[in-house]
C-alpha cells in the first residue's frame, strides 16, 4: 500500500510535540486510510505547506549569488572582493558560458513544456540519478513544491565563503568553474568527471552546485542545511553518533522567487541504489514512499534501469509511484511501460544510443519515435546533447475507476 505524508500546520506540529508518540500514532493510521482512497494522478495528493524561517539568514542566498558570478549586495561582507578583478573575470565567464547553451535551451524547454507537458501535475517531483542538476527539474517541471533527488556524490559542506580570505575565494571559484564546465556546455554531467572534480570541502561541491543553478534561475535562497535519513526512514537534522549504521547523508535547501512567491524545498541524498546496496540501506525506498505520488523526470541515467537484475528496486519504486514521467531513453526501458497502464507520447529523434552505451538500443523505441514523434526536440537533453539530436517520452499514468 502506498503511504501518504500529510503537511501539518504550524500549531498542530506544536500539539504534536505536547502529546508525543499517541498522537503521531494517529495520524500514521490515518494516513493509511487516505491513501486507499487516492487516485492515480491526482496532483492534491501531498498539501505541502512550507514555512521560511522567522529570520532569513542573508547569507545563504548571498553565497549562492557569489557562486553564480552575479551582482553581490552592497551590504554584504562579499561586496568588496565582488568589485574586484578576480570575481569580475569569474563573473564574464560564467556569463558567457551561460548565455552560449542555458539561456537559449532554457528559453526552448520552456517553449517545448508549455505545449507538451501538463499545467497541473504532484507537487513532488522526483529526479533520480541527478546529481546537482536541479537546473533541468525546474525547467521542466517549475511548480514543483518538494524536488527529490540523489546520486553517488556527497553533498559536501555548506559553503561559507564571508569567513575566506581572497585567495581562498579566488581557488574556489576557480574550482566550482572546472566542475561545471561540461553541463554548462552540453548539459549533462558526466559521472567520471564529478568523481574527480566535485568535492566535499569546497565551492565545487554538490550543495555549491545545486547553489550556482538556483541563483542562475532567479530563485532567492532561503536556508541550507544537512540532513540524514535515519535508520527508520526519519528525515533528521541531527547528524549521527557515529559513523556506518543505516543513515544516509543528504542536504536539504529552501529557496523561492521572491518574498510573495511559495517556498520550495530540494532535497539531494548520497547513495549508490543498486539492489545489494539497498538490501543494506532498507531505510532509503520507505523514506521515499512517504512523498506519496510522483511526477518523475530521468535524465543521463546510464540505462542502470534496464537492467533486469541490479536496479529493479529503484525502477519498481519509479514505476508504482510516478504518475507523470518524463525521460530520455537511458531512463526505464521502453518495454516496462504496458500500455493498459500508461499513456505515452514521444518527441524527438533517436537512431542509437552513444558508443559507451550501445548495447542499449531499443528497436522498440526506435519504431516508436519514427512512427509517432512531435518532431526533432529544439533543445538539448542527455547523451544525444546536439540541438534535433536528443530524445523524450511523457509517460502519463492511466485513471482506472474502482469496482
Amino acid at each position: 500500500m502506498q503511504s501518504m505524508k500529510i503537511a501539518i500546520v504550524a500549531s498542530s506540529r506544536t500539539a504534536v510535540r505536547r502529546l508525543g508518540p499517541f498522537i503521531l500514532s494517529i495520524i500514521a493510521a490515518a494516513s493509511l486510510i487516505l491513501c486507499t482512497a487516492q487516485q492515480p494522478g491526482d496532483a492534491r495528493d501531498r498539501a505541502v505547506s512550507l514555512e521560511a524561517p522567522q529570520k532569513v539568514d542573508a547569507h545563504f542566498n548571498e553565497t549562492a549569488l557569489f557562486l553564480a558570478g552575479r551582482p553581490i549586495p552592497e551590504g554584504s561582507s562579499l561586496y568588496s572582493y565582488g568589485q574586484g578583478r578576480e570575481y569580475r573575470a569569474y563573473s564574464n565567464r560564467i556569463d558567457a558560458s551561460w548565455s552560449r547553451l542555458q539561456t537559449v535551451n532554457l528559453k526552448k524547454i520552456e517553449a517545448w513544456r508549455d505545449k507538451h507537458l501538463p499545467k497541473k501535475y504532484t507537487d513532488t517531483v522526483f529526479y533520480p540519478f541527478s546529481g546537482p542538476d536541479i537546473l533541468n527539474a525546474i525547467a521542466f517541471f517549475p511548480d514543483g513544491t518538494e524536488y527529490i533527488m540523489f546520486g553517488l556524490e556527497s553533498p559536501g559542506r555548506v559553503p561559507d565563503p564571508h569567513t575566506q580570505p581572497p585567495a581562498r575565494l579566488n581557488a574556489g571559484l576557480s574550482g566550482l568553474g572546472v566542475a561545471l564546465d561540461n553541463v554548462l556546455n552540453v548539459n549533462y554531467f558526466k559521472t567520471v568527471r564529478m568523481e574527480k572534480e566535485v568535492s566535499t570541502d569546497s565551492f565545487n561541491s554538490i550543495i555549491s552546485v545545486i547553489l550556482f543553478f538556483l541563483s542562475r534561475s532567479d530563485y532567492e535562497v532561503v536556508n541550507v542545511r544537512h540532513v540524514w535519513i535515519t535508520g527508520e526512514s526519519e528525515l533528521t537534522d541531527t547528524a549521527p553518533a557515529a559513523r556506518g549504521g543505516k543513515n544516509i547523508s543528504g542536504a536539504e535547501i529552501l529557496f523561492r522567487k521572491d518574498q510573495a512567491s511559495p517556498l520550495k524545498r530540494v532535497r539531494y541524498f548520497q547513495l549508490n541504489v543498486i539492489d545489494n546496496s539497498l538490501k543494506t540501506y532498507t531505510n532509503f525506498i520507505p523514506y521515499l514512499e512517504t512523498y506519496g505520488r510522483y511526477t518523475t523526470i530521468i535524465k543521463s541515467a546510464s540505462y542502470l534501469m534496464h537492467n533486469t537484475d541490479k536496479f529493479t528496486k529503484i525502477r519498481a519504486l519509479v514505476l508504482d509511484h510516478s504518475d507523470y514521467l518524463l525521460q530520455d531513453d537511458s531512463g526505464a526501458a521502453l518495454r516496462y511501460f504496458p500500455t493498459d497502464t500508461w499513456k505515452l507520447s514521444f518527441h524527438g529523434t533517436y537512431s542509437r544510443p552513444v558508443p559507451l552505451f550501445a548495447h542499449r538500443y531499443q528497436a522498440d523505441l526506435n519504431d516508436m519515435i519514427k512512427k509517432h514523434s512531435t518532431g526533432p526536440l529544439p533543445f538539448s537533453y542527455g547523451y544525444n546533447f546536439k540541438e534535433n539530436e536528443s530524445n523524450l517520452m511523457f509517460a502519463e499514468r492511466i485513471r482506472k475507476e474502482r469496482p
